[in-house]
């Protein structure tokens, strides 16, 4: 559909650089428009605030610093952003342009997708919001239409941040029962609480892989909050109930992601990616044939009337947008505080629980002993048999942690130093998960590095090297960002040196504030060039520098006089540095004609006219020239012989023989 007509950015220049050409989606939050990089030449995505939240400054900083975040990450299955301005009121975001289709086009065209081709495109979707949890990065919004398929089938997430940083600058309104995101994919303590983590991610990944299976979403209402209160309420179904043939193990993937409890889900998109591949590889090579028709659904959850005013602060839907991203006053939602007190011990609920009570009761003696038992093991091993408990490396180094970690069978991942008062410098202070907590064989637990404590006794660098004062103070657990080094000239410093420190040697020195490190600039080389080589060579070696000089022909500077330096005037250098000084060695010489073969009179009148003073000597009377004395370049007034002989022969004899200047 044409979305241009009646946009007034279509055809404008952003930041003197971005040509909008095409406007190509919309949403509660920003618009999206096809743009050429003048600079670059290239085509890209151009994102555009909405001009209601780009007059929010909290917003617009939050998102900027946000936007920073996304942009540092490097994942092929991210959507990369390259740029982010501003450019009279318009906020925006320079993305990589993804030709394709969404996956909710996809969905719409197919119906539904196969239970391999689904699981395919959920290990992309995962891979990339691994990465971003990994970064420390919630993308709160998940849902097809922010899944981009390219024409190759190349899957990309799109929209990472965005969400958060609205949130962010809507936190009074979300304390007053304002909530931010897509109603259909909403984890129940978004709804709750308005907190969320790595593991609303994870809900909203399930909701859509049981969208993909069936081609449907699992609740349905008129509004956002009837759809919203279905996420507390009730539980996600198995998709095998409307999909019949369907592998149990496909139908935990949603159960498992979908838990009402956070505490039950994978703790992050990279533990369900690895469940995900796990079930993927496991399933025969028929498995998207392998079930029957669809039963009987729901219409999908999509929000098909229009919600009122008081209900969407900003974005939101109205008729045909029900999956666009919104806030919407929640208003008060009744909720059973003892709600997770039914909750059944083993990983996936049963909805035939009570069809086995009644045939468990039925069993006598030592089958139901029997069946005890199993039931007892299989319970024991999907709660905790197959966990792995995160073992305390609190105040440990972080060689000794990782290997402690090894030994559960899981992987230790470094995270970035903070400053932690009661932990020692490079020491482990923290770890995500928690020590004691359970995890899967393999995960990764992430380890936070202490710098020490916030204050510390400031060293005496004084006399040391800049280089290495900045990089001691480091080790003590300054951040880069926090150092200052200043240059100051004191010729009484060696350049380099630390000449002082603030705060001073012995102080308190606040590992959060700036510490500035004040280092010599040295001896500044004075300017000689045209004064006589022995009055340059007496400034310099009364600053202490050492003086060499090398000579150069000069037809316009005198003999003696300085033409160059080196280090030019101005530099800066320590005491002892050597100073070249060029020094004009006098007019340069010039070219001896050659004539050999010539007469006397002629060659003599030659080489007089070229400067040089000439000397015949003539055998036997010759008068033909058949040597001479030199040849190539010589000074002017140098003297050149020359050897005459009859008929010009080369007697060999060089010169000595009789003179005459006639």
């Amino acid at each position: 559909m044409d979305m241009t007509t009646s946009d007034p950015l279509v055809g404008a220049t952003l930041d003197r650089r971005y040509f909008v050409e095409s406007r190509i989606a919309g949403g509660g939050m920003a618009t999206v428009y096809v743009a050429h990089d003048l600079r670059l030449d290239r085509r890209l995505a151009l994102k555009v605030m909405h001009p209601s939240l780009a007059q929010d400054p909290t917003f617009v900083q939050r998102f900027i610093n946000e936007a920073h975040s996304v942009a540092k990450l490097s994942h092929p299955n991210v959507v990369q952003v390259f740029d982010q301005g501003e450019d009279q009121g318009h906020v925006f975001l320079a993305m990589e342009y993804v030709p394709g289709s969404t996956l909710r086009d996809r969905l719409k065209s197919a119906g539904r997708l196969g239970t391999r081709e689904a699981l395919h495109v959920m290990a992309s979707v995962l891979a990339a919001l691994g990465a971003a949890h990994q970064a420390g990065m919630i993308h709160r919004d998940v849902k097809p239409e922010n899944v981009l398929i390219t024409h190759e089938g190349m899957v990309k997430v799109a929209d990472f941040g965005l969400a958060r940083a609205v949130e962010q600058s809507n936190q009074g309104l979300t304390r007053t029962g304002t909530l931010m995101g897509t109603a259909a994919y909403l984890a129940p303590e978004q709804i709750e609480q308005g907190v969320a983590d790595a593991r609303t991610d994870v809900y909203a990944a399930g909701i859509m892989l049981y969208e993909l299976l069936t081609g449907s979403q699992p609740h349905t209402g008129e509004t956002p909050i009837a759809i919203a209160y279905q996420h507390v309420t009730e539980d996600v179904p198995r998709p095998s109930h409307y999909l019949p043939g369907l592998p149990a193990e496909v139908d935990g993937l949603v159960t498992k992601a979908t838990e009402r409890d956070p505490r039950y889900r994978p703790s992050n998109a990279g533990q369900y990616l690895a469940r995900v591949l796990e079930v993927l590889h496991g399933l025969p090579e028929d498995a998207a044939d392998a079930h029957g028709p669809l039963a009987p659904v729901a219409p999908t959850g999509a929000v098909t009337a229009a919600v009122t005013a008081p209900q969407l602060i900003a974005g939101g839907a109205g008729p045909g947008t029900g999956n666009a991203t919104m806030v919407v006053d929640m208003g008060a939602v009744p909720l059973d505080d003892d709600r997770y007190d039914d909750y059944p011990d083993d990983d996936y609920r049963d909805d035939d629980a009570d069809a086995l009570r009644r045939r468990r009761n039925l069993l006598l003696g030592i089958a139901g002993a029997v069946m005890a038992i199993v039931v007892f093991g299989a319970g024991w091993w999907l709660l905790l048999g197959r966990f792995e408990s995160v073992p305390d490396v609190t105040g440990v180094s972080v060689s000794a942690a990782r290997d402690q970690i090894r030994a559960e069978g899981l992987t230790l991942v470094e995270a970035e130093e903070s400053v932690y008062s009661d932990v020692e410098a490079g020491a482990v202070a923290r770890t995500e998960p928690e020590a004691g907590e359970r995890v899967s064989p393999g995960d990764e637990i992430t380890a936070f590095v202490s710098r020490g404590p916030q204050v510390v006794e400031m060293p005496d660098l004084v006399g040391e090297d800049g280089a290495n004062a900045m990089a001691a103070l480091e080790e003590l657990g300054f951040h880069p960002d926090n150092l200052q080094e200043e240059i100051v000239d004191d010729e009484d410093v060696p350049p380099g040196e630390v000449i002082s420190t603030d705060p001073a040697a012995g102080e308190d020195a606040d590992r959060e504030e700036t510490v500035t490190v004040q280092v010599s600039r040295g001896i500044q080389v004075p300017a000689v060039g045209g004064q006589e080589v022995e009055q340059a060579r007496q400034a310099l070696e009364e600053l202490g520098l050492a003086v060499e000089v090398v000579e150069e022909e000069s037809e316009d500077v005198a003999e003696g006089v300085v033409i160059g330096q080196d280090p030019d005037n101005g530099s800066t250098v320590g005491a002892n540095a050597t100073v070249t000084l060029t020094v004009s060695s006098g007019p340069p010489g010039v070219d001896i004609p050659d004539v050999v073969g010539m007469r006397v009179g002629e060659a003599r009148e030659a080489l007089e006219d070229a400067g040089f003073e000439v000397n015949v000597e003539r055998f036997f009377g010759g008068n033909i020239v058949s040597e001479q004395s030199q040849t190539g370049r010589a000074p002017e007034g140098t003297e050149i012989e020359i050897i005459a002989t009859p008929g010009g022969v080369d007697l060999g004899g060089g010169f000595g023989g009789d003179q005459d200047d006639d």
